[in-house]
Order: structure tokens, then sequence, then C-alpha cells
């Protein structure tokens, strides 16, 4: 048996994957000894399943190809899904390999066993089940090479490897590793791209969108109007148009931002604002830039799908569009920026004003991760988009249960500087992340305490409710010192200005995993986050 669980190992390398995220368990011991003593991987052991779903995923991410992660049988194999999930609609590509129990003891009431068969559903690219026979090894190898090169297509995301093991599970502790795996070659299919007939821009007011993880770099020629999700950023040398436009009340004034013609490529956007701005002054023509295919209709402006790429249409935009549209944009979103700064300048302690004060000390080329609810909005109120900036975030299915593991997985890997912006609830939750050999990777944390789910102050509906408090916010009075002493973090705090400036700079000074706790009070994060917004009402 143990040579055919080896022959799995064998193509993973043979396709380039030289990472492992291993979960402990016994019927998955094959599986975790031919990785380990293969000598070829990068072996990490998490105990937390659903840990160590994000940690593969941020390793992936930074990696930019397939990293392997293996379970034991039974509910650890369901604990990968959250990681699963967020994999499949950010076009990661994870290659899940589950140990199993044999076909036969599954619904016999035996332990630790499940139905696991398709388990992700249409959640992963493809389901491959290995056979219960172990007596041609090098089929195990192929249907793992064929599992990895779904995973690795021209539209990436995760896989599924179900293999049943029978006992005796463990081979002679002086087994060696034995597999070999020549790769073959590799189809390539050539991609069809449609036309694009330009002229339809001649004289039109023209609105580029750039969504989510679209992450080749396009350098906008002057005159044309861009907007990017916080999560693109990804158009050089160019003034992009900022969200904070959109946000005026004032009909005549947006009417006179609606666009003509709506450009995009990528996936989501995060901002609320932008979304309702389009539903409510629709563009006459939406056209969806997808080499592959991917279309849907967030701005309810029925899109039609051009098979290709945005970049090759940028140079007509400048010679047929609106240019003075273009520039109106660019002169209002450089105006409301500059109120930006000075409100958030003037403005009291809160958290908003600590996320402007903790981007504006960051080192060039820095890397922010910034966790789901409040984090990832107020990064992408204050746009760091400059010195090299790179924004990463869950924005696949927008949970906060793997933020922190995903961040560590992701600094693991890349190791420039690492920083991660995050509230209380999301830290707390995924404080396991640190529970591995992990915790000493340099991931420097700023984390916002404001006692509970803050974002439930800051959107319509719950704030209003009086089951509020306990339930949406989940309350609490708990600070991060002591778990941090327990972890062997580093551990920083700051309850005014004068703190935080100071504890920004040795945070920044930092070679260890440190966490920055800084506390802000809910109702002045709550009466500023208002008044912020009506400022930019009649702006």
């Amino acid at each position: 048996m143990q040579k055919a669980i080896d022959h799995i190992a064998a193509a993973c390398l043979a396709e380039g994957i030289t990472e492992a995220v291993i979960c402990p368990g016994s019927r998955n011991a094959p599986l975790t000894i031919a990785f380990v003593r293969s000598g070829k991987f990068t072996c990490l052991s998490v105990a937390d399943e659903r840990s160590a779903g994000f940690i593969a995923l941020g390793k992936a991410i930074a990696l930019q190809k397939p990293v392997v992660l293996i379970c034991t049988s039974g509910s650890a194999v369901a604990n990968f899904y959250p990681a699963v999930l967020e994999a499949y609609y950010q076009h990661v590509p994870l290659v899940v390999i589950t140990a199993d129990r044999p076909s036969e003891m599954i619904d016999q009431w035996d332990g630790q066993t499940i139905r696991q068969s398709g388990l992700f559903g249409s959640h992963v690219l493809g389901f491959w089940p290995t056979p219960e026979s172990y007596s041609n090894p090098p089929l195990f190898a192929q249907i793992t090479q064929n599992a990895i090169r779904k995973a690795t297509s021209s539209l990436p995301g995760p896989v599924h490897i179900n293999v049943p093991l029978f006992e005796p599970l463990y081979p002679d502790p002086e087994r060696g590793y034995s597999a070999e795996w020549e790769i073959s070659e590799r189809i390539k299919y050539p991609i069809k791209t449609d036309p694009f007939e330009s002229t339809i821009l001649k004289g039109k007011k023209i609105l580029v969108l750039r969504g989510m993880r679209q992450d080749k770099v396009l350098v906008a020629p002057q005159g044309v109007a861009v907007y990017e999700d916080i999560l693109c950023r990804n158009t050089a040398d160019a003034d992009t148009v900022s969200e904070l436009i959109f946000m005026n009340k004032d009909d005549a004034y947006l009417e006179a931002l609606k666009p003509d013609i709506l450009l995009t490529d990528g996936t989501a956007i995060l901002s609320k604002t932008v979304k309702q701005f389009l539903r409510a002054w629709p563009p006459t023509l939406h056209f969806h830039f997808s080499l592959y295919g991917e279309i849907a209709d967030p701005f309810d402006t029925r899109p039609e799908l051009v098979r290709n790429d945005l970049e090759g249409i940028f140079q007509d935009l400048a010679e047929h569009g609106d240019s003075a549209y273009a520039e109106l944009l660019v002169n209002e979103s450089r105006r409301c920026r500059a109120s930006r700064d000075l409100v958030l300048k003037a403005s009291s302690w809160n958290e908003f004003k600590v996320i402007h004060t903790a981007l504006d000390h960051l080192p060039d080329s820095a890397v922010i991760h910034a966790a789901n609810s409040m984090a990832i909005r107020y990064v992408a109120y204050c746009e760091p988009q400059k010195r090299g900036h790179a924004v990463y975030s869950n924005r696949g299915t927008s949970g906060i249960d793997g933020c922190v593991s995903t961040a560590l997985g992701f600094a693991s890997i890349h190791k420039g500087n690492n920083h991660l912006f995050v509230g209380d609830v999301a830290f707390f939750y995924d404080s396991n992340a640190f529970w591995n050999a992990l915790a000493q990777t340099p991931l420097k944390v700023v984390l916002i305490n404001n006692g509970g789910g803050g974002i439930f102050r800051l959107i319509d509906g719950p704030a209003s409710q009086p089951e509020s408090h306990e339930f949406f916010e989940s309350s609490h009075e708990r600070d991060a010192k002591d778990l941090c002493k327990n972890l062997g973090i580093a551990y920083l705090r700051a309850e005014n200005e004068a703190e935080l400036e100071k504890a920004l700079v040795e945070l920044n000074k930092s070679g260890k995993p440190c966490v920055l706790e800084v506390f802000t009070e809910p109702k002045a994060d709550q009466l500023f986050f208002n008044h912020y917004k009506s400022v930019f009402h009649g702006v």
C-alpha cells in the first residue's frame, strides 16, 4: 500500500509542488509518511484543520502555485470546507488529499467515518477517488497528476483527492520513500478571443472598472477613467477614480458622473457605494472582459461578455473616449481624497483614524492583509496604493473564519513586510493560527479592539435592534495580552494617539511576530464613521 501512496507524493513533486500542510491523524499516516519521507517537501503540521486550510490558502496565494493539504478521515475533512470555499471563489489552486475508510466501512457505525465522496460538491473543480486496490501504484500518480492539472488550469481552483486506506496503516519505521513519476507533456489549448469593435466608444463617457483578483498590471493612458477594487490596485502610474465621489447625494452631480459605457474585468468589488451608484445610474452599455468566460451581473446592467483582454483596447479608449469626462472623475477624486485626509487628521480618537495612521507608517512595498468586516473597508477607504503596497483579503466568501491563518500562511512564504489589520472578533476567532510552527513567522498585526463586532453598529439595521449588543456584536471584555504571552508573541498596546505613534515605530522595527492591540470606544467609532459619510454627501 505504501508504495502506491508514495506515488501520490511523486506526482505532486513532478508537477512542481513543494509545500504540504499536514493535519495530524492516524488514518492519513501513509500520506503523511509519503510526503515527509520523500525529503522533497516543506511540510507543516497544523492540528486545527480549519486553520490549516487557510494557512495552505495563504501559502498558495503567495507562491502562485498549488499547495497540498492533507487530513485524516471524518469531521477533519469537513473542517477544510471554509478554506475550500474561499479558494474556489478566489481561484486559488489547493490540492486537498483526504484519507478515508474503505467503502465497506461507510455507514457501518465505524469510528471517524463519514460519507466523504464528493463532500465539497460544486465548490471544487473536480473529485478524484483513488482505487481500493494498490496493485497499480502508477495509477495513483496518474490520478493525482490529472487532479493537479485541473487545479492549475486556465481558471484555477481547489481539487479533492480522496484516498481509502486499509489497516495496517504504518509501514516499517526504517522503510524509505520509493516512488518516481515522470511528468508527461501538458497539452496547451489555444484560447480563442473575441474581437471588440472600439469605434463604439467614440465620443462616449467611458468608465473602466477593475474587479477583485485581476492581477495583471495595466498602464492606463492619460484621459482614461479607471476605478479599481482595493484587491486589484494594479493599474500602473495612473490617477485612479475614488469611490468617495460616488457618496454624493446630489442627483445633478451623480448624473454628471454617469458613464455611457462601462468596461469591466476581474470579479467582485468591495464598494457598496459604487454598486449602488451603477444600479441607480446605469450605463447604456456594459462590456465585461474575461478570457475564460467568467461573467456576472452585480450592477443589474446586463453585461455583454467579451472573451478578450482589456489591455488590448486601452489605447483605443484614449483615442475615442470623452477625455473631459475622465478628467472630471480624476479631478473630483483628487479633491475628495484631500478632504478625506483633512477630516481624518482633524478627527478625535477612533478606529478609522487608527488604520489611516498605521497605513501612513507602513514601509515601502509592504504587503497589507485586511480581515473581513470593517478592517478591509477602512483600508479601502484609505486607498493605500502608493509605494508598492499590495492588499490581500479573503473576499471570495468574505468570512472572518480564516483571516489570521491566511495572512500567516502568506507571510511564511513572502519574506518581506507583512501587516495584518484585523478586528477583535476575527482575531480571537482565528487565534489558533499561531498554535503551530508558524508562530515565529514575523507577521505584524494591528488589532483593533472595541469590544465586539463593530460593523453591526455601522451598517443600517442591526444597530437599532434590541438584540444587537448580545447577538449581533458578540460583545466582550477580553484583550489579547495573555493570549499573546501564551503563544510567545510580542505584544504592544495603545489607547491614544501618542501611544499609537510610539507603538507603530516599535511594530515596524520588529523582526518577530508582534501584535499591536489598539483600544477604541465603539460609540466614538460609530459617531465618526457617520460624520465621515455625511461629509461626502454634499462635497
